[in-house]
């Protein structure tokens, strides 16, 4: 006959002990981890400098408006049939504008 209360105190006991060999998280994980979280919240941060949602009330008016307004980051004035780079800046405002000098469009990059 197999008694089952010493049976059931050796199964708690081993899974005990099986818990203490658990493996851990080495320290290389932890620190790449930390570094992955970081630059995340550096991009999200990246991509929230340039809010052209908040200028587009500055469409229709004339370019002389830009260094009226304080504008963090870098900004790109965009002439009509004007050759620009194709590198995208995150951080960058861009104002296009029409043969008059009129901002038609504020965006980012």
């Amino acid at each position: 006959m197999i008694n089952f209360k010493m049976g059931g105190v050796g199964i708690v006991s081993t899974a005990f002990l099986l818990q203490a060999c658990a493996p851990t998280t080495p320290e290389y994980f932890r620190e790449v981890d930390e570094i992955a979280t970081q630059a995340a919240e550096d991009m999200l941060v990246e991509v929230q400098a340039c809010n052209s949602t908040t200028l587009q009330w500055m469409v229709g008016q004339s370019q002389t408006i830009i260094t009226a307004v304080e504008i963090t980051g870098p900004v790109r004035i965009i002439g009509v049939d004007q050759v620009i780079t194709m590198e995208y800046d995150p951080l960058r405002t861009n104002f296009y504008l029409d043969v008059a000098g009129h901002i038609t469009r504020v965006t980012c990059g």
